[in-house]
Formats: structure tokens, C-alpha cells, sequence
């Protein structure tokens, strides 16, 4: 859990629960996810428009970029600074 405090706190975010278990999600993912693999995920935890904020947080941070996908859904994947791999 300390990993992904310092990534918020490298980014200038206050750490939140909301922020911690998006962003271990992402870590744990070995693929690229959606909003809706977000909102079906913490589906009784997390609201959809909160899921969107913090995906919107997370890219205008430099924290996740879009990866291109083939069926135009957008998909979001944790970005790697400092020489440190914030994905698997």
C-alpha cells in the first residue's frame, strides 16, 4: 500500500480510499480496463460518476494513459515514471 501512496503523493493527489483500490486494481490487472470493468468490478463499492473522476484524475496526472482499442471502447493502463514500472 505504501507503493501506491507514493505514486499519488509523487503526482501531487491526496491519497484516498476511493484512489487506493483503483489504483491497486490497476496493478493487478494484466490487461488494459474500461469504465465499465471499473463499475462492474466495485460495482456495490463505488458509483459510476466517482469511478469517472478518478479515471479523470489519474490521466490529467500522468498516473494512466488511453490505450488504443480496436473496438473504440476507451481503455486506461497505469503510465511508468522515474524509472519505476507502475504496472505488472
Amino acid at each position: 500500500m505504501q507503493k501506491l501512496e507514493h505514486i499519488l503523493k509523487h503526482h501531487d493527489l491526496r491519497t484516498t480510499q476511493v484512489r487506493l483500490d483503483i489504483l491497486s486494481y490497476f496493478q493487478k490487472s494484466e490487461s488494459a480496463l474500461s469504465h465499465a470493468d471499473l463499475e462492474t468490478h466495485f460495482e456495490k463499492k463505488l458509483d459510476r460518476v466517482t469511478i469517472y473522476r478518478t479515471l479523470n484524475s489519474f490521466l490529467e496526472n500522468g498516473i494512466l494513459h488511453k490505450v488504443p482499442d480496436d473496438s473504440g471502447i476507451a481503455k486506461y493502463a497505469l503510465c511508468k515514471h522515474d524509472g519505476i514500472e507502475h504496472t505488472r
